[in-house]
C-alpha cells in the first residue's frame, strides 16, 4: 500500500464511520428501533462496520484478505442502493452519499489487493464475505418481507 492509498483509505474510512454514526443515530435515537431492526433496516451500517474492522485488521496484520471481507454485503447494500433508493430530496441524497462512500471504500480495498496480485487474499476474503454476507442479506430480506409495514413506517414511506 502506497502512502497515497493509505491516506485515501483513512479519509474514506473516517467518512464511512461518520455516515454509520449518522444513520445509527437516526435509527436508534430518532426512530427508536430495536437493535435487530437497526441491523435490518440499516443494513449498510453493520456492513460498513465489518469493512472498517477489516481495514483495522489489515493495518495491523498487512493481510489483504481483511480488505475484502465485506465486499458482498457492501456491494449489495451500498452499490446496489445507488440504483434502488431515490435521488429526490436532501435525506435521499445523504443516503446516496453513504452508498457512494461504501462503494469507494470497497473499490479501494479491491484495488490494493488486485494491484499486488494477491489472489490468495482475494479468494479468502471473498469466501469469508460470501459465507457471512449471504446469510446476513437473506436474513435482512426475509425480515423486511415479513415486516413490510414496519419498514415503511420507520422509513417514512
Amino acid at each position: 500500500m502506497t502512502k497515497t492509498e493509505r491516506v485515501t483509505s483513512i479519509i474514506l474510512a473516517v467518512i464511512l464511520l461518520l455516515t454509520v454514526a449518522n444513520s445509527t443515530w437516526y435509527f436508534l435515537g430518532i426512530a427508536k428501533v430495536s437493535v435487530v431492526q437497526w441491523l435490518v433496516f440499516n443494513a449498510c451500517a453493520p456492513s460498513s462496520i465489518a469493512f472498517l474492522l477489516g481495514l483495522i485488521f489489515y493495518f495491523r496484520t498487512k493481510n489483504k484478505m481483511w480488505l475484502t471481507i465485506a465486499v458482498v454485503p457492501m456491494m449489495f447494500f451500498g452499490t446496489m442502493g445507488l440504483f434502488v433508493f431515490p435521488w429526490k430530496s436532501g435525506i435521499d441524497l445523504l443516503t446516496q452519499f453513504s452508498h457512494i462512500i461504501m462503494t469507494l471504500n470497497i473499490v479501494l480495498g479491491l484495488w490494493i489487493t488486485l494491484k499486488e496480485k494477491d489472489y490468495k487474499a482475494l479468494g479468502n476474503g471473498l469466501l469469508t464475505s460470501v459465507l457471512i454476507g449471504i446469510p446476513f442479506i437473506a436474513f435482512t430480506q426475509a425480515y423486511c418481507r415479513e415486516h413490510a409495514e414496519e419498514v415503511m413506517r420507520v422509513l417514512g414511506i
